[in-house]
């Protein structure tokens, strides 16, 4: 069985692998291509280029499938192929999606449609593969700030 189409409908993760950085992302599935949606309030991403790879897991044991080759192009609207993406995003996306999200993607976010090579080959990784772990990339989301007082200090009752 190919680990690549078994993990790929049922993934709502994956990783996007552009100049050897790995981007988290969550995405819609339709086939054998993935839908992302970025920038505009939504998760950041550089521009995708051309040629990509992607990185799933796999839902019952969590292994790692993939790098797998994928081909990324963005969609604007207006395209049939549009509709189908915004259609398969609106289903994925947590919560209570409504026109003020469809308008801002629309007006400021990336659309792109992911053609994942699901017959690439697949070997299995060695034992003494290395597991893909690295410090975090830079980020403004981290803060440098106290901590509140109650935190990390536990009162002894006595």
């Amino acid at each position: 069985m190919n680990d690549v189409r078994a993990a790929l409908p049922r993934s709502a993760v994956s990783w996007l692998v552009v100049e050897d950085r790995p981007w988290p992302v969550w995405h819609a599935v339709d086939g054998e291509r993935l839908y992302v949606v970025s920038g505009g309030g939504e998760q950041e991403l550089p521009v995708l280029p051309h040629e990509i790879q992607v990185i799933l897991r796999t839902k019952d044991t969590h292994a790692r499938v993939g790098p797998v080759p994928a081909k990324a192009f963005r969609l604007h609207p207006g395209v049939p192929a549009w509709e189908s993406a915004i259609t398969a995003l609106m289903a994925a996306r947590q919560g209570a999606p409504g026109e003020a999200v469809l308008d801002r993607w629309k007006a400021s976010a990336s659309v792109w449609a992911i053609d994942v090579d699901t017959d690439a080959p697949q070997s299995p990784p060695a034992s003494d593969e290395p597991s893909g772990a690295h410090q975090p990339w830079p980020t403004s989301a981290t803060t440098n700030t106290r901590l509140p007082r109650h935190l990390g200090r536990l009162r002894r009752r006595g």
